[in-house]
């Protein structure tokens, strides 16, 4: 019997698991809704944004900033993690998430609106969340269901390669983008992050294109994306959590509050770092490293990333001018990758970019100029060809701007085994281990009840497009 039910704004960061596939019954309708007087198909709208914060900013997010060096795992669980021990219970939340409380739910609403005035408006929107989730769990899995879970007659999908996957996503995009393109520009209440505006919600389609072209390495892709993306903080897809209650709070805050001590910030890579490399004579990281240096034993003490309504951004501006900036200097616009930094830096240097919590704290973030990443350079200290050192400055800002976000790890991942020259590399968490976990296992609720499922190789085998 299926025991999913529509997930709405009361799931509230949690969910509950059958014995099922996660993928099973997909596309069933147990709980018709009737829409006699009003669309009451939208009303879902605000369960599928919360689960979508969820896939992509809570415990695998936190466990990739583990793995990436940004935070520590100091006791128990967390401990276990870091040191690279993951189960496949570990990851029925995030399946439970995208697959239920996502996808399904976004094409249950797209049925239950198709005959709305605003119908394209909420089919666009509802299909850049379903591409966001499904992306992501792409790009954390490698291989997972997709062609098939849109059928309603099979009952164990199959895996899709990663590739695929990632190709589909792009044409779903496509499609949010010109659905968006023809719908007329009004509010929508139940939209918790952008209220319905279908320009901003192009532009953050836009800006995952340009994602997944980071990801499968097509940079020329990626720029031209990019250059149609996010393009002021006001843009960006966040959530800003209401604070009224405990399903209401940022997720960091949410953590410590209900594991204090399992998770830590000091003596990361990334606190390490910010405390010294990334300081030099353009450059004062102390005002960012205060916003960053959580308590991981009282969340009541967090006055920072990890406040209980620090918004929490799931696709951002810094990501945008990030992926201009690394795109462009690897399709040979050297002089526009560094100019797309230096507006990054600009934007640091302004105060918009983070909460200044102490007003003593230098903030500091002047325009590089090319010779600085010259040989000899302040940037290029160990003689790098000039477009390399910039490259690892743009992707140190890359690992340092996407902290709390998934930037590190898919970063570590791409680029930590063929091209270490510019890759943010942390200390491996295990003494007895010196390889970077790769992927999450898949979650034991398919691997249980899918009979297509794959074994699975493990943490450390390298997804497709990192091969």
């Amino acid at each position: 019997m299926k025991k999913i039910k529509y997930i709405a704004l009361s799931l509230m960061f949690f969910t509950t698991f059958s014995c099922e596939s996660l993928v099973e019954g997909i596309n069933n309708n147990p709980n018709e809704i009737s829409s006699d007087s009003f669309e009451a198909g939208v009303l879902l709208l605000k369960g599928i944004e919360l689960a979508n914060v969820s896939v992509q900013a809570g415990h695998q997010t936190r466990i990739g900033g583990m793995w990436s060096g940004q935070t520590k795992g100091l006791v128990l669980l967390y401990k276990s993690i870091y040191e690279y021990n993951l189960s496949a219970e570990e990851t029925n939340g995030i399946w439970q998430n995208a697959y239920q409380g996502v996808v399904k739910q976004a094409r249950v609403l797209r049925e239950q609106t198709k005959n709305s005035p605003k119908a394209k408006q909420y089919a666009g929107i509802t299909k850049v969340l379903e591409a966001n989730a499904l992306g992501t769990l792409a790009s954390l899995f490698g291989d997972i269901p997709f062609n098939e879970i849109a059928k309603d007659e099979i009952l164990d999908p199959k895996f899709d390669s990663q590739k695929n996957v990632f190709a589909g996503v792009q044409s779903l995009l496509d499609e949010a983008i010109a659905d968006l393109g023809a719908s007329t520009n009004s509010a929508v209440a139940e939209d918790l992050m952008l209220a319905g505006n279908v320009l901003k919600w192009s532009k953050v389609a836009h800006t995952l294109k340009a994602r997944l072209y980071i990801y499968t390495k097509e940079y020329d892709k990626a720029y031209q994306e990019a250059l149609l993306g996010i393009a002021a903080t006001s843009d960006a897809l966040a959530y800003t959590p209401p604070n009224i209650g405990n399903g209401s709070l940022n997720l960091n805050y949410k953590m410590i509050n209900e594991r204090g001590g399992y998770w830590g910030f000091a003596g990361s890579h990334l606190d390490n770092i910010l405390r010294t490399t990334r300081n030099n004579a353009k450059t004062a990281e102390n005002a960012r490293l205060a916003y960053y240096n959580f308590d991981g034993a009282s969340a009541t003490n967090n006055k920072g990333i990890a406040a209980a309504n620090t918004p929490i951004v799931l696709v951002g501006y810094e990501e945008n001018l990030l992926i201009l900036a690394e795109s462009a200097v690897r399709t040979g616009k050297t002089t526009d990758g560094l100019a797309q930094l230096n507006k990054l830096r600009a934007h640091l240097a302004s105060g918009k970019a983070f909460t200044k919590l102490n007003a003593a704290d230098n903030l500091k973030y002047d325009a590089y100029v090319i010779a600085d990443f010259e040989k000899g350079g302040m940037e290029n200290v160990d003689n790098l060809v000039t477009e390399r050192a910039l490259l690892r400055e743009i992707i140190e800002e890359r690992y340092v701007s996407g902290f709390t976000g998934l930037l590190g790890f898919d970063d570590l991942r791409r680029l930590g085994t063929k091209e270490k020259d510019i890759a943010v590399l942390p200390p491996y968490n295990s003494a007895t281990i010196k390889q970077y976990p790769q992927r999450f296992i898949v979650a034991q609720a398919e691997l249980s009840a899918n009979q297509n499922a794959p074994k699975d190789p493990g943490i450390f085998a390298l997804t497709e497009v990192n091969k």
